[in-house]
């Protein structure tokens, strides 16, 4: 049997855990609105976590449409929709001031050691001595596909929440594209796998730890919400993919940062050494 009569029978695995299943041909309109409806969620919340610089950062109404084609499980799906209720509560009433202090006040102005919103600050699979693989990591993956962080957002380093949010968005959206305009599976099998690739390797990697700590030092408000809802889409997002993250830990990332810490001090030049 040859490829294409293949590619025509075994239907499209995403679809299949939404419960919908049928010949590639006959779910292509359900293909690109399910790659669509991803790459909008990926693309609202890489926002939502990039420096509030006007009111427009953040339109949490905007996820309800993509997050119902989206979201696997109807218990997600009914936590979604209350966050999101709640969010509009308030989020009308605040101005940007206010949002950039709140942003301030969870993120800080310098690297947090709370809820660092950037990988390289988890580490690696290799540890620490491969941290700065990261970000040879990510490069590699953004020129491959010719990525460019969105102009629209504050410049970060390749490694933060929004970008790696920002690539996933650009993605979902390549790969809507081919499957609109008729390209090859084997090519939009490859932007497949290499969604998967990233998500194991890096944004499913570190990101639930980001959301749990982001809702310890958020405590309540904004942040908390937003990071609520990018757990419910990360889970959400293992299960369509058909993947199992190794998550980084909460002891791990300590004893990494208490490392990073002693490193800093270790290697300090004599001029920094307290007088």
């Amino acid at each position: 049997m040859g490829d294409v009569t293949k590619s025509k029978v075994s239907g499209d695995p995403m679809l299949a855990v939404l419960g919908q299943t049928g010949s590639l041909e006959e779910l292509k309109e359900e293909r690109i609105s399910l790659q669509l409806a991803r790459g909008r969620v990926y693309d609202i919340l890489s926002s939502a976590f990039s420096y509030p610089w006007n009111r427009k950062f953040f339109r949490p109404k905007s996820l309800l449409e993509p997050l119902d084609i989206a979201l696997v499980d109807e218990e997600d799906w009914n936590h979604v929709k209350s966050i999101i209720e709640t969010i509009n509560k308030y989020l009308p009433k605040m101005t940007v001031k206010q949002a950039q202090q709140e942003y301030i006040r969870v993120f800080g102005h310098a690297v947090s050691m709370e809820c660092p919103p950037y990988e390289m600050q988890y580490g690696t699979e290799g540890g620490i001595q491969s941290q700065t693989d990261v970000l040879i990591q990510l490069g590699g993956f953004y020129d491959t596909f010719g990525f460019e962080q969105p102009r629209n957002r504050t410049r970060e380093r390749v490694d933060h929440i929004s970008i790696e949010l920002a690539f996933m968005f650009f993605m979902c959206f390549r790969t809507a594209f081919g499957i609109e305009n008729g390209h090859e599976e084997r090519n939009i099998n490859v932007l497949g796998s290499s969604m998967k690739k990233f998500l194991r390797n890096h944004i499913g990697r570190w990101g639930p730890l980001f959301c749990i700590f982001t809702a310890r030092k958020a405590e309540r408000g904004l942040y908390k919400e937003i990071v609520d809802i990018l757990a419910i889409f990360l889970r959400n997002e293992n299960l369509l993919l058909d993947i199992n993250p190794v998550k980084v830990e909460e002891p791990e990332y300590r004893s990494l940062s208490y490392s990073m810490e002693n490193d800093l001090v270790a290697n300090a030049p004599s001029e920094c050494e307290p007088r």
